[in-house]
């Protein structure tokens, strides 16, 4: 596993260990597939008439969706990394929100997560606070059920690859971007 700058002191994303991308840029990538995305709600369409989207996605308009919040989203980050630069709001700190569930009391290497720039958001990017707005990307997926459980994209590898950087944090002496 390795620490990879994003955007340097603030934004940070881990290269699992025989990955070719680090997790922030994967997500991105992959989610500015047009072909991937397609397939991926094709085959999940099921999820797409759930009523917590408000409406029926078609899987086109999904798709456009997820492409159209990755390119907000990548956006977002930079602007964000910008505003806390030269002390300005919104920030890093104010876009990430707290990851409940198993997490809900955790005081170190706490995990946080990022929505897409919409409501509500198809995307989420999962990362650990190591200061004030400054956090580690651990990974993220597209969001289609109520939890991370219920999501065909994230229920496979969200929570243990939380756990997973926790770990390696911990074992490595890392305890916030100054130890990077």
């Amino acid at each position: 596993m390795e620490v990879i700058e994003i955007y340097k002191p603030y934004l940070y994303s881990v290269q699992y260990d025989n990955e070719d991308e680090n997790e922030f840029d994967r997500l991105l990538q992959q989610w500015n597939d047009l072909e991937f995305v397609t397939r991926f709600m094709m085959e999940n369409i099921d999820y797409l008439s759930d009523p917590k989207w408000g409406k029926t996605f078609e899987p086109e308009d999904a798709s456009r969706q997820v492409l159209n919040e990755a390119d907000g989203l990548e956006n977002l980050f930079y602007e964000l990394c910008e505003n806390v630069e030269v002390g300005t709001t919104p920030d890093l700190d104010s876009h990430f929100k707290f990851l409940e569930g198993k997490y809900k009391y955790e005081l170190e290497y706490i995990p946080m997560k990022s929505y897409g720039i919409v409501r509500p958001s198809l995307l989420r990017m999962y990362a650990i606070k190591l200061d004030s707005n400054s956090y580690l990307i651990t990974g993220g997926g597209i969001k289609l059920g109520d939890t991370i459980q219920n999501s065909p994209d994230l229920k496979d590898h969200v929570l243990q690859n939380i756990d997973k950087v926790k770990a390696w944090l911990k074992q490595n002496g890392i305890s916030d971007s100054n130890d990077l």
